[in-house]
């Protein structure tokens, strides 16, 4: 699964009728109801605000829609549908409609929410989830390039440095790198060094 790296926004007219569709990176639902209440307080005028959301990883995924006086089916639906076959997550779609007093029926509804998210998605620079975990670890000065090494070897993200009598750094890491991490540590600093769940 990937997640969007930048926001993005598309416009499109279908029959008069104003479509501006938001994508923007979310890490939850609250974030998600939060940026679709900025949406509607952005664009008072509008006729409808429909939205689609998905966070989390692949299998265990939240997800969530809204028609926003659409008939039903024909707006939050398709967006979250297409956003599901996607191949990303932590997404949320905001279609803001100006109705120009052309109906469009629900066939052309359902078209036009579907063609505003994809012209949309075909904007959106993708980059892979990662799941990190978070240590803290202690170790000498004398080991502190070699530990710096280690960690840039493995992409190790340095997140905070502490140094006091010893050295401490707090990074986050791939978790499918951590043992292999933890075990190179471990080998450069001949045991010596101390390493810290620091998960939260």
């Amino acid at each position: 699964m990937d997640i969007p790296v930048f926001p993005v926004r598309s416009e499109t007219e279908v029959r008069r009728s104003r479509f501006i569709t938001d994508l923007e990176g979310v890490a939850d639902r609250s974030r998600a109801e939060e940026l679709i209440r900025f949406r509607r307080e952005q664009h008072p005028g509008a006729t409808h605000v429909v939205y689609a959301f998905i966070v989390g990883p692949e299998g265990s995924q939240l997800w969530g829609m809204s028609d926003d006086g659409e008939p039903k089916g024909t707006a939050g639906r398709p967006v979250l549908e297409i956003l599901k076959g996607s191949g990303l997550t932590n997404l949320l779609v905001t279609v803001v409609r100006y109705y120009g007093g052309i109906k469009l029926g629900t066939g052309g509804l359902v078209r036009a929410y579907g063609d505003a998210l994809r012209q949309g998605l075909a904007l959106v620079e993708r980059q892979p989830l990662r799941f990190l975990s978070c240590r803290d670890i202690t170790c000498s000065y004398e080991l502190q390039n070699p530990v710096r090494m280690v960690l840039a070897r493995f992409g190790a993200e340095i997140r905070q440095e502490d140094f006091s009598e010893t050295v401490r750094f707090r990074v986050a890491v791939d978790q499918e790198k951590l043992d292999a991490l933890c075990g190179e540590l471990r080998d450069v600093s001949r045991g010596t060094i101390l390493i810290e769940d620091s998960d939260r």
